[in-house]
């Protein structure tokens, strides 16, 4: 039973470094994929192209959001139940019991600040929201349109998965300042505040594949590109297209609270 109960640390410590080297990987990956996105814009901007190789910043809260880790119950259980006597594992429950504490009042701030939820504000509201967080995404819509509607509905699952980030909604007959301000020509138009500077906007569904009917991933990609949410890279794939090239710049379809795996094929 005693070398049953060693094995199952000496698995655990393991697991734990894995778990360690594979977050360190991926943030190696991540910031690889930044400096060559900065030298695609670079050289684009040189040749007097339209920079698209830039995805615009996203905020270390919903870095860490996406690469949040699962399971921290059953782990802190198995902690309790088989490593009381070993002080360097009690040392670690108690690092990462302070790291869920602190993602837990951050995710409390954001909540009190309105996120979690798309919630309909008015023109006099507008200006207070876009600045009191980091990322807003804000929704010109008008009550009647059809596809102002179907975007409240993307937006409102987005909301309830990406807590780092602010999503609002204001009708756009009752708030003419911003909409003139703002330059708003077609509804839906959605705009992406970073710290309260509009940095982008998605008009009407043209970038979202020209329908009616698209996918809530293809508008979370492309806000994701706009710097508002955060996406964990997908693993590189061997498939190829039918002209021979690999596909790249796709993303992973795990859930913010999945644990972060390594890639080994991330570090070319």
């Amino acid at each position: 039973m005693a070398q049953v109960k060693g094995t199952a640390k000496h698995g655990g410590l393991a697991q734990m470094a894995l778990d360690s080297a594979s977050i360190g990987i991926t943030q190696d990956a991540v910031m690889r994929n930044v400096t060559r996105d900065l030298e695609d814009a670079a050289e684009q901007e040189r040749l007097g192209l339209e920079v698209t190789a830039l995805s615009l910043e996203h905020t270390k809260d919903a870095y860490d959001e996406a690469h949040g880790t699962g399971g921290e119950e059953k782990l802190n259980s198995d902690l309790e139940d088989d490593f009381d006597d070993d002080p360097a594992l009690r040392a670690l429950e108690a690092r990462r019991m302070a790291q869920l504490k602190k993602k837990h009042e951050k995710r409390m701030v954001n909540e009190a600040k309105g996120h979690g939820e798309l919630r309909e504000i008015t023109e006099d509201e507008f200006l207070p929201e876009c600045c009191k967080s980091d990322r807003v995404v804000v929704h010109f819509f008008h009550a009647d349109f059809e596809r102002c509607k179907i975007m409240d509905k993307h937006l409102r699952l987005l909301a309830l998965k990406y807590n780092s980030c602010k999503f609002v909604k204001i009708d756009a007959e009752k708030s003419p300042f911003f909409v003139s301000k703002l330059q708003i020509r077609t509804l839906p138009t959605v705009l992406i505040f970073h710290d309260g500077v509009n940095k982008d906007r998605i008009t009407g569904f043209e970038e979202l594949g020209g329908e009616d009917e698209f996918p809530t991933r293809t508008l979370e990609v492309r806000l994701h590109t706009a710097g508002a949410i955060y996406l964990k890279p997908q693993k590189k794939s061997a498939q190829k297209s039918a002209l021979g090239y690999a596909h790249r710049g796709t993303y992973s379809d795990d859930s913010d609270e999945e644990e972060a795996e390594a890639s080994n094929s991330d570090e070319d």
